[in-house]
């Protein structure tokens, strides 16, 4: 079936960047920043949180992302299944977007979900580390290089960083309950 939850973020995240381009204003109002947080907005911030992810800098950003959710993340769907999927993007968009706002300057504004697609290297990774497909290596070097790809100046190091941190808590809490 062509309409994963993967090619579904696809899509989702094509029309906002899409009307974000229309609305430039969009990205840095619902970009993750601090904004709704020092003013107390509960419902603003709540729809920030739903946001962010979807919005991109730019038609290479986008693609970019699109081809790594369209080729690793619908495999990690297939291996995973949608229940855990899920779950998994709505856990690692909320644990991503508290540590962008505990951890990044106030003023700064995150869009993309590339701190998503580094969550999903680091759990398959780990998959394949599982069954001692020696093709995990690749995944370690692909996470390195892409948190050290968080330090350029206009790539959230914080997002890179703590979407690779989140799938050791996520893989033990799959682990634990896939053996129950």
């Amino acid at each position: 079936m062509w309409l994963t939850i993967s090619n579904a973020l696809i899509i989702i995240s094509t029309i906002f960047t899409i009307f974000s381009f229309q609305q430039t204003e969009l990205a840095s109002i619902f970009g993750m920043n601090h904004l709704f947080v020092l003013q107390w907005d509960v419902l603003r911030l709540a729809l920030q949180f739903c946001m962010y992810s979807f919005l991109h800098g730019g038609i290479l950003h986008l693609i970019f992302n699109s081809m790594f959710l369209y080729f690793f993340w619908n495999q990690l769907e297939y291996k995973i299944w949608k229940k855990w999927y899920v779950s998994f993007f709505v856990w690692v968009t909320l644990f991503n977007g508290i540590a962008l706002l505990l951890l990044t300057p106030i003023g700064t504004v995150t869009i993309g979900i590339s701190w998503f697609a580094l969550a999903i290297l680091s759990f398959y990774t780990l998959l394949l580390y599982e069954i001692k497909d020696p093709e995990y290596k690749w995944g370690i070097t692909a996470l390195v290089i892409n948190i050290l790809i968080g330090l350029s100046a206009q790539i959230s190091f914080i997002g890179h960083l703590f979407g690779a941190i989140f799938w050791g808590i996520f893989y033990l809490i799959y682990k634990f309950f896939r053996n129950k």
